[in-house]
């Protein structure tokens, strides 16, 4: 029976979650329209003393808001489209080859019992969201 992209998915948040993967998302769009929009209103209720005082307040809000994490399953859960659980799927799959077990009954307790199988996947998801979605690993 082939691998459930589903099943497996959820074997790797189970893998990602023990070893507490996060990764930090940068907003930086989201935090330059917060921070130009204090700005501009600050400028325009108080002159250029407001601007001074919507720049801060929006920049300190803007960096608040923008930078924050999420832990790798919340991604994989929540923010992976299906073509993209897919194209993780298949990585994984290549990473555990050497594993000779096609059937999740037999792959899902491998995975969650192995040092070595955890390892793999772990490094796979984490060249896939650094090279693919462009997010950050944070230790």
């Amino acid at each position: 029976m082939p691998l459930d992209t589903q099943e497996l998915m959820s074997a790797i948040s189970i893998i990602t979650d023990e070893h507490n993967m996060r990764v930090t998302l940068k907003q930086s769009t989201k935090g330059a329209m917060l921070a130009g929009g204090f700005c501009f209103v600050g400028g325009l209720l108080a002159g250029p003393v407001g601007l001074a005082i919507g720049g801060a307040i929006g920049g300190l809000t803007a960096a608040n808001v923008c930078s924050n994490f999420k832990s790798v399953s919340q991604v994989i859960n929540e923010d992976l489209t299906v073509a993209q659980r897919e194209e993780l799927k298949i990585r994984v799959e290549r990473a555990l080859r050497s594993i000779d077990a096609t059937d999740v009954a037999l792959l899902l307790p491998l995975l969650l019992n192995s040092e070595a199988a955890k390892v793999a996947v772990m490094r796979e998801v984490a060249n896939y969201l650094t090279s693919q979605m462009r997010m950050q690993i944070v230790d």
